[in-house]
């Protein structure tokens, strides 16, 4: 399946420490214009044909997506319906610009799902996180009131770990049926509130803890991309979410100007790989992309990758996290930590059977084949 992290524009009014787009980008209130997206559409019906990919899958992202009018996805989505037959459709957004003409688009057009980033310490309105909780609850009901499933994403800081059963009691009691984690990365720039890699795992123990928990209090518990994939790994040896992934080449960004990339992470940072009206073959053969698919496959390994229990599913993890401390981390890319206690939890019997009923929670198919979307390597998402 390729994946297209779509941009009709960069211009976001929503500020987020973490961030990966630079505020001057931000501020930036130009849009995709037709003549970028029909060729957009046909650069990804060439991708996906080249490499035979079974599919094709346009996550509109920014930015901020919902500052622009719903006539424009729908005119949008007229074009890819005609250049780019059988794809999907989602939107990563902030959810704080929605307004009721946006709810029948994402109700009819993206199928009813629509991934949306929540924070817990870095976005406030005057001063508060619960303000700004408030505000973005009111446009979840807005959109839970026409039928519609958000997949919130949270990117954590330092100042959430130690909160992992507090924020899944949040999401519990406010009916959400899976959220997703997505790593705070800082390519190309310093947050002095982003989490080193052992401070990750810290958070995903503490998280797969209260989602176990939760489990044998009820029976069931909310579907979270990084958990599930942790125990597919280990127990089936199937990667997922930051494991095993092919990002670097089976994911596209595409700017509005039709400047492209590989990571929505890194498009801010890096040169160009090229534009969309260039043609896919340009983009193929563009040295950055492949040195990028060679850092992902190989170099991004270390020697002690080679032997751990992990490395079938992990494959070293998201390309652009340092992996370890010859690269200024405290742990690998991998969060070797935290699977080595997933490893342990499951190595009981009573313990194999609870991750494989959080797995198997019955009736939640069509949910959790939504979450899945949003796991994205964007908030950055890788997700994001």
């Amino acid at each position: 399946m390729i994946t297209a992290y779509v941009k009709p524009t960069n211009r976001c009014n929503v500020g987020c420490t973490h961030c990966y787009l630079p505020e001057a980008v931000r501020a930036d209130k130009r849009r995709m214009s037709d003549d970028i997206l029909v060729t957009t559409a046909q650069f990804v019906a060439k991708m996906q044909e080249r490499g035979r990919h079974s599919g094709a899958h346009v996550l509109w992202h920014g930015g901020e997506p919902l500052v622009l009018p719903a006539e424009w996805y729908y005119r949008a989505g007229e074009i890819l319906d005609r250049e780019l037959p059988g794809h999907t459709e989602s939107m990563q957004t902030s959810l704080i610009p929605l307004r009721e003409e946006h709810v029948e688009l994402l109700a009819t057009r993206l199928g009813g799902f629509v991934g949306s980033s929540v924070d817990f310490s870095q976005r406030q309105i005057k001063g508060s996180v619960d303000e700004y909780h408030r505000l973005w609850m009111k446009k979840v009901d807005m959109a839970r009131k026409a039928g519609i499933e958000i997949i919130a994403g949270v990117v954590p800081t330092t100042r959430e770990i130690g909160r992992e059963a507090e924020m899944v009691k949040w999401f519990v009691d406010r009916d959400f049926g899976a959220f997703n984690i997505d790593r705070y990365n800082a390519y190309g720039t310093y947050f002095d509130d982003r989490p080193s890699n052992r401070q990750h795992s810290q958070f995903l123990i503490g998280l797969f803890d209260a989602l176990m928990d939760e489990m044998k209090r009820t029976g069931v518990a909310p579907l979270v991309g990084a958990s599930r994939a942790s125990i597919t790994g280990v127990l089936y040896g199937v990667g997922g979410d930051r494991w095993g992934g092919t990002c670097m080449s089976d994911f596209i960004v595409v700017e509005p100007d039709g400047a492209l990339n590989n990571c929505p992470d890194k498009a801010s940072f890096e040169e160009s790989f090229g534009n969309v009206v260039d043609g896919f073959d340009e983009f193929a053969k563009n040295r950055f992309r492949r040195k990028w698919i060679k850092h992902q496959a190989l170099t991004h390994k270390e020697s002690y990758c080679f032997s751990c229990e992990n490395q079938h599913f992990c494959q070293s993890g998201c390309p652009i996290t340092p992996n370890g401390s010859a690269h200024g981390e405290d742990e690998c890319s991998g969060y070797h930590s935290y699977l080595a206690h997933v490893r342990r939890f499951v190595s009981t019997p009573e313990g194999e059977a609870l991750a494989n009923a959080y797995l198997n929670q019955s009736g939640r198919a069509k949910l959790l084949e939504q979450a899945t979307v949003y796991v994205s390597e964007p908030s950055g998402a890788c997700a994001a």
